[in-house]
């Protein structure tokens, strides 16, 4: 049976695209983004964020907003890094994650499969505690999908992005924006 890593709650990042484990190399501004010859791998994408932030973010300060959204990021990149897997970028009120890349894991669909239902479970227990103290609740929709990508390194500059590109990662996209909430 596959058992989880054991983590520490990661903090949240301030900028898009620096959640997770990436890669940082410093390069001077003034050379041009350049991308890396990419690699075909199988993997598993999952997407996932709050069901209807925005209605959620409706008539709350920005503190309260972030006091909702920042403990529900936490959450779901914490069950990703538990599994393996790597935060590729926040998506504001969610996260892209890729399981099998960069590290291959044989057992990658599994492992994106069991951080899919901790984040829902973890985020449906944040949503009671939510909703007990008279704050507005957080539900989740997940999407996931496994195929074929090429892997490539971008340089934009000021850091370097290691990101897929492939329909496997649009349908999982589109498939979160499907889901129901709680799935």
């Amino acid at each position: 049976m596959l058992q989880p890593r054991s983590t520490s709650p990661p903090q949240v990042q301030a900028s898009p695209g620096s959640v997770g484990k990436p890669t940082i190399i410093e390069r001077p501004l003034s050379e041009p983004p350049d991308v890396l010859e990419g690699e075909r791998k199988t993997v598993t994408a999952l997407f996932a964020d709050i069901k209807g932030s925005t209605e959620l973010m409706e008539g709350l300060d920005p503190e309260e907003a972030r006091a909702i959204i920042d403990p529900a990021l936490s959450l779901m990149i914490e069950a990703v890094h538990r599994y393996e897997g790597y935060v590729v970028q926040s998506t504001g009120d969610g996260i892209f994650a890729l399981f099998g890349a960069p590290v291959a894991h044989e057992d990658h669909p599994q492992r994106a499969l069991h951080a899919a239902l901790a984040t829902r479970d973890e985020l449906h227990s944040l949503g009671e505690d939510l909703r007990n103290r008279g704050r507005p609740a957080v539900e989740v929709r997940i999407g996931i999908n496994t195929g074929e990508v090429v892997m490539r390194t971008v340089h934009t500059g000021g850091h370097t992005e290691y990101a897929p590109v492939g329909q496997v990662i649009n349908l999982a996209a589109r498939m979160q924006s499907a889901a129901r909430a709680g799935s």
